[in-house]
């Protein structure tokens, strides 16, 4: 399965952004471990940080990893 093209047309940013997140999800979950993105979702959360905190930390640093890596990101 291939991440799918975005639309052209968006009520706004977060619609975008939610679309994409969708069209990355299937590739995503099948290449990183689900067990240790969990793993290290519930030591952040014992720890005490929030889960909308939690998530979105997740989030920028999945950013930031690709980043690393050089390539473009595709949203």
């Amino acid at each position: 399965m291939s991440i799918a093209s975005p639309r052209f047309n968006y009520e706004d940013e977060k619609q975008r952004e939610a679309e994409c997140r969708e069209a990355m999800k299937d590739q995503f979950l099948d290449r990183v471990s689900s067990k240790d993105m969990y793993a290290i979702h519930q030591e952040a959360i014992q720890a005490g940080w929030g889960l909308p905190e939690v998530e979105r930390a997740i989030d920028a640093l999945v950013l930031e990893k690709a980043k690393e890596s050089g390539k473009d990101l595709p949203c």
